[in-house]
């Protein structure tokens, strides 16, 4: 089974997975994906924080929740993009900043929880394909 691929519907604005091309399933809206790069996040596990998704904003462009241990794959067009995650009702993260171009198609990340005296921190890194968990 391939791993599923999340997207915003540019017609509802509802958030799904879903495995290719087809239509949304709530507006039935055809999805056609980019086929120009992919973002791959994996939250990785940990105990610390696990009842609570993080939530992903794209360019500022709310895509839904991750679970703990979970990976998704983002797909996107050529251009420059900020990955922002926050956990609960904390807005602290260390964003990533990244291009997508022709050259490098593929962008991998990793996140997790910080824990901090007060308050905790989204710390999200670059990654490799092979740190990755399998789809």
């Amino acid at each position: 089974m391939s791993q599923l691929l999340r997207i915003k519907c540019p017609s509802c604005g509802e958030v799904q997975d879903i495995p290719a091309n087809g239509p949304c399933r709530k507006c039935n809206t055809n999805i056609v994906l980019p086929e120009d790069g992919v973002i791959q996040i994996y939250r990785m596990g940990s105990p610390l924080g696990v009842a609570v998704g993080m939530s992903i904003y794209l360019n500022e462009i709310p895509l839904g929740h991750l679970a703990n241990a979970e990976s998704i794959r983002i797909p996107v067009t050529y251009g420059h993009y900020k990955l922002h995650m926050t956990h609960g009702m904390n807005r602290k993260c260390k964003d990533a900043e990244f291009d997508i171009t022709p050259e490098n198609r593929f962008a991998y990340l990793k996140a997790r929880l910080k824990m901090g005296l007060i308050t905790n921190t989204v710390v999200i890194e670059p990654s490799t394909a092979d740190q990755m968990p399998n789809p």
